[in-house]
């Protein structure tokens, strides 16, 4: 193995052998944030104890991104429930 590889390995162990935060608050919540008069970004962000994800979503007007953000509010997938989510309107 050349001294690459080895440095990867010894960051990698290191990495997944950190203790995890046991109490971890879980956040699930999804943003409408108005950047400009002619854009407005929806945000669903999940931070739970296995996983973190986030997603972005642009739209030209106000109404559009609400609309999108509701109807997201109201969505279960099987995979994901975003009825559990914190609809956040700034």
């Amino acid at each position: 193995m050349n001294k690459v590889r080895i440095h990867r390995e010894m960051l990698k162990r290191a990495w997944l052998s950190m203790p995890r935060d046991e109490d971890k608050v879980e956040i699930r919540e999804i943003h409408v944030n108005s950047l400009s008069e002619s854009w407005h970004v929806v945000k669903i962000i999940t931070d739970v104890k296995s996983y973190y994800s986030s997603s972005s979503h642009g739209f030209t007007t106000l109404s559009e991104a609400i609309e999108h953000a509701e109807m997201r509010n109201k969505e279960n997938n099987g995979h994901i429930d975003y009825t559990k989510y914190k609809l956040i309107i700034n």
